[in-house]
């Protein structure tokens, strides 16, 4: 296991919303696509056992699916043949066996923490999952599971993770291009969008072998670019498009520099999930310390002078904050005072 000093200081997965998954398990929608966050430690991680790309699929809607009772009943249970027509319909890999070989492949997993990223919770864990998998199990139909006690609070409450599209994941058929998606994913709300990360520690993140592909060129070939032009070919569904350069160190290529860029659709997606989690915020706010009310109206009007680049419900958060330290003044003209207040702090993360 690693020490965390070398851990990758990269990620800065900023929650939109809330830690919650949204949309839902069996229904693929563009405008309401099903995401659930899965902690970046799950994602990166030594791995023993039957453990390939389909399972990770499988793991994330499994995880989708019982989310919302994650912590209040120890197993949880799913038609197989409503994941088999699902998979179907997405174009993915499918076959009632398949899924219960991969809960099988998921059950027998045990994991070794290569990067704790600051949450020594993940220390007591060494398996992801549980399931009931043998004939008579199988007979009914129906996939009971459940996730180790020591692994709901990490889950529930992760402090950096990926918020995967589920339903963009299952349609993956690449097993680079699903473990790459699921690694940028947790880039992807970085203020830069970049993700820089040395050639040989992809390598490590996507598990290839250490005699496959050595040269930078056959890396590139059957490795990297198969799995960029999958992903790149649906951005929609990915939620961004990949751009990426190779950086020399003396003579060979050393680093890879991933460019990340989010679609309009998603954009509007996190807009929205930021105004709802802010109504909620300031709705709470407003019957416990008795807040005059700032309207969505308002807070609308200051997100778009500041060309939706801050994170509203965290600015509306500050000015409540500054407005309890300067001893809850009466505002002549609440709109204005928000609208100011937010400017001030627009140009304060250009560095004006």
């Amino acid at each position: 296991m690693s020490n965390d000093n070398t851990a990758p200081t990269l990620f800065d997965e900023s929650e939109l919303g809330g830690i919650q998954a949204t949309g839902k398990t069996w229904t693929v929608s563009a405008d309401d696509p099903a995401t659930v966050p899965v902690p970046l430690q799950v994602v990166i991680v030594n791995v023993k056992g039957p453990h390939n790309e389909k399972d990770r699929k499988l793991f994330a809607l499994l995880l989708h699916h019982a989310f919302e009772e994650l912590g209040e009943q120890p197993m949880h249970e799913i038609s197989v043949a409503q994941i088999d027509q699902l998979c179907r319909d997405l174009g993915g890999d499918h076959g009632v066996k398949w899924t219960w070989q991969s809960a099988k492949n998921l059950a027998e997993t045990t994991v070794e923490w290569e990067y704790t990223l600051g949450d020594e919770r993940v220390q007591g864990v060494s398996s992801l999952f549980y399931a009931q998998y043998h004939k008579s199990a199988r007979s009914t139909g129906r996939l009971k599971y459940g996730f180790p006690p020591p692994l709901i609070p990490i889950l529930k409450h992760p402090m950096r993770f990926a918020r995967l599209r589920v339903h963009f994941l299952m349609k993956l058929s690449g097993k680079y291009a699903v473990t790459l998606y699921e690694i940028l994913e947790g880039f992807a709300n970085r203020r830069d969008g970049e993700c820089r990360v040395t050639i040989e520690e992809l390598r490590r993140w996507l598990k290839v072998p250490e005699d496959s592909y050595p040269e930078w060129k056959a890396f590139r070939q059957w490795v990297l670019k198969p799995a960029i032009d999958q992903i790149n070919a649906d951005p929609l569904g990915a939620g961004f498009s990949i751009d990426y350069t190779p950086i020399r160190k003396g003579r060979f290529y050393h680093e890879i520099v991933f460019k990340l860029t989010k679609t309009d659709g998603r954009k509007g997606q996190e807009r929205d999930i930021r105004s709802a989690k802010a109504s909620k915020q300031r709705l709470a706010d407003l019957k416990a310390k008795g807040r005059p009310e700032l309207t969505s109206a308002m807070i609308a009007r200051a997100d778009k002078e500041t060309r939706h680049s801050l994170d509203m419900a965290e600015i509306e958060r500050q000015f409540w904050a500054y407005w309890e330290a300067k001893g809850k003044e009466d505002f002549k003209n609440l709109g204005g005072a928000f609208m100011g207040f937010t400017k001030e702090k627009y140009k304060q993360s250009l560095g004006r």
